[in-house]
């Protein structure tokens, strides 16, 4: 028989997934709002992320990608972990490591393009 799981094993997947959503949100944004400078300074002929050779459109597939792998892994460890306490503790560090491999993805994309 499988044994029933209380609804803060639920906490994990949410709180990595929310998370993730705070953190990509930011550093897109963040991002943006840089991108004239990180795109070669507001004298370039290409000032946005979108004409930097789809810098733009692959900052969004990876914050897209970063949420979903951030949540399938919240689940993942929810369900190996169950209702063991530390659940909130758990979604952040996942969260945290979804956020941080975005970032390494932002990096390599703005230094490569």
């Amino acid at each position: 028989m499988t044994e029933a799981r209380p609804a803060t094993a639920l906490l994990t997947p949410l709180v990595a997934f929310g998370g993730a959503v705070a953190g990509v949100l930011v550093l897109f944004f963040g991002q943006s709002a840089l991108a004239p400078y990180l795109a070669g300074g507001p004298g370039a002929a290409c000032a946005q992320p979108d004409c930097a050779l789809g810098v733009g459109i692959w900052l969004i597939v990876g914050g897209f990608l970063a949420v979903c792998l951030a949540f399938v892994s919240g689940v993942v460890v929810a369900l190996r972990r169950g209702a063991a306490p530390g659940a909130v503790r758990r979604g952040l560090v996942v969260s945290a490591c979804c956020v941080l491999a975005y970032l390494a993805e932002s990096i390599v994309l703005w230094v490569l393009f």
